[in-house]
């Protein structure tokens, strides 16, 4: 199945840079979902007779992970940030979905913010600010320099 920017391409527009939100934003939800499944797992080898009270507790606590965990996933995977020859285009969400698109030729400035951790980690928060409007920001994504970098070589060469 074919992503949704690869699905609304134009002819002869091609994929300069593709972004991917960062793993590091999701830090608390796979920490929380492996901390449910590390619970469910302690408590079924600690315990010295398991009883239904307790596989409820383990099967609550290994959905609860496996749910954490899945959703933050289905979050990363679904979030698209593409730059094109002649566009960025933004695609969030899986059933639900949210597409934001501004033609290079409108695009002012690109602002990247990184705290002390995004720099050390490479990820940080992108806003591309356009002629009128701006894109809201898209936070945690991963190599923010180099979409800042590919954005500044394009857009040299874009038709104004």
């Amino acid at each position: 199945m074919a992503s949704y920017v690869e699905s609304v391409l134009g002819q002869g527009e091609t994929i300069v840079h593709r972004a991917a939100i960062s793993h590091w934003k999701f830090f608390r939800s796979y920490l929380a979902g492996g901390s449910c499944l590390s619970a469910a797992t302690g408590l079924y080898f600690i315990t010295p007779v398991p009883g239904l009270e307790l596989l409820w507790a383990v099967a609550a606590l290994t959905g609860a992970g496996v749910l954490t965990v899945a959703v933050a996933l289905i979050r990363r995977r679904t979030t698209e940030l593409v730059l094109t020859d002649r566009r960025i285009i933004t695609k969030r969400g899986f059933i639900a979905r949210d597409t934001v698109e501004m033609n290079l030729g409108k695009v002012e400035s690109l602002h990247v913010n990184q705290d002390l951790l995004g720099r050390i980690l490479d990820y940080g928060d992108v806003t591309v600010v356009g002629t009128g409007s701006s894109l809201e920001p898209l936070h945690g994504i991963a190599g923010p320099l180099e979409l800042r970098r590919k954005l500044g070589e394009v857009g040299v060469t874009a038709p104004k």
